[in-house]
């Protein structure tokens, strides 16, 4: 007895009683449930009430032939997984090929050998076990899958809610604290430390509302990237608005800069975005230096790409620091007045990789910090606008 039989059950289906004899009690003393039927449709009638594991089939048959018998098989989404082998002393080639063509998996001729069809029917049950196994599996992997991607969009919808939410509760009574700060600094005399407090006021403000402004804009990418269409954008018109901003943020950090490389580079994007990208890799490398230290921009095209790097005088950081450099609350070392980057620069990491570029960080050979940003080249002439509608 075979193991791979018991259990299973197969049909039989010919005309000539003796073959039904001998093929039954084979298959029986192998292990098999046998059931055997002389009519086509008999045997049609009775897999729809229990299908069997396995079909041997006869061709020439009296009424259905062997083929029909196959085909209606075949038709039924109940029974059209069931492996069927021929058995017939037809051996011409075209006889062969009419059994694959309506759904047949093998084809023995007889008279047959014992040994044969016992093979050929373990293995074929074999293979229908298996190809069951693997739908199931499939099935349940897609079903797991469909669960996951709705329990996701769940916590994604629900993630922009709370921070969209979020965002304009804090705004609110921001408002009124700001509103009531410029009030008593309108009534300070003007002896008394104002213009020092003033200007700490002003920057923990901006920086509030940078805060804000940045998680928003890494929930939205996050969770709507598909929303953020690329343009072509010139690249040295993004850099110089962002060596503007920060000339005009923090004056005495004095970047210099060499552009002229990438005058004529397009690339794809968001002209806004990429601003605020680069604004922010400046504005961190400001918080990198001591007074008197360097900071400098460059770009050049390499390779098919728009190469830029932001790197500063001073001194190195750790490995470990290196590590996380472009993640949320990962930037600790060599920090100006102490304190963070805040998101700036995880959030223009994550907008270089929107547009299938990408940032990095090492430790400049000279001392400092490198800041380079690789993005792919575009051709043609930039848009009127170079961002999203």
């Amino acid at each position: 007895m075979n193991p791979a039989s018991v259990q299973a059950t197969i049909m039989i289906i010919d005309d000539e009683p003796e073959n039904l004899n001998v093929l039954g009690e084979m298959l029986r003393h192998d292990g098999w449930d046998v059931r055997a039927f002389p009519r086509g449709e008999m045997a049609i009638a009775a897999a729809h009430g229990e299908p069997p594991d396995l079909v041997l089939l006869d061709i020439r048959m009296p009424g259905m032939d062997g083929y029909e018998v196959c085909r209606r098989f075949k038709a039924d989404e109940r029974l059209r997984s069931i492996p069927i082998i021929f058995l017939s002393a037809f051996s011409e080639t075209a006889d062969k090929t009419h059994a694959f063509e309506v759904g047949g998996v093998d084809y023995v001729t007889k008279p047959f050998a014992e040994a044969e069809v016992l093979a050929r029917s373990h293995t074929h049950l074999q293979l229908s076990r298996h190809q069951h196994h693997l739908e199931e599996l499939v099935r349940r992997r897609i079903s797991e899958l469909a669960e996951a991607h709705r329990r996701l969009r769940i916590w994604d919808d629900a993630k922009t809610q709370w921070l969209n939410m979020l965002s304009h509760e804090m705004r609110t009574p921001l408002t009124g604290i700001f509103g009531i700060s410029e009030l008593l600094f309108m009534d300070l005399p003007a002896d008394s430390g104002r213009h020092v407090l003033r200007v700490s006021y002003d920057r923990s403000r901006a920086r509030i509302e940078k805060l804000m402004d940045d998680a928003l804009t890494l929930a939205r990418i996050d969770v709507e990237a598909e929303a953020f269409a690329g343009k072509k954008v010139q690249l040295a018109r993004v850099l110089r608005e962002a060596l503007a901003a920060v000339a005009a943020e923090v004056p005495a950090a004095g970047v210099a800069a060499d552009i002229s490389g990438v005058e004529q580079s397009v690339v794809l994007g968001d002209a806004k975005l990429f601003s605020r990208a680069f604004y922010d890799l400046l504005l961190t490398a400001t918080l990198c230096v001591q007074d008197g230290e360097s900071i400098v921009m460059a770009a050049r095209v390499a390779g098919g790409e728009v190469k830029v790097t932001v790197a500063t005088g001073g001194g190195g950081i750790s490995s470990k620091a290196l590590k996380t450099f472009f993640e949320v609350g990962g930037q600790c070392e060599l920090v100006k007045n102490g304190g963070d980057f805040g998101l700036g620069a995880a959030l223009a990491s994550r907008i270089m990789r929107l547009f299938n570029g990408h940032v990095s960080v090492r430790n400049g050979s000279e001392g400092g910090i490198v800041m380079e940003v690789s993005l792919p080249l575009c051709g043609g002439a930039p848009t009127a606008e170079g961002g999203t509608p």
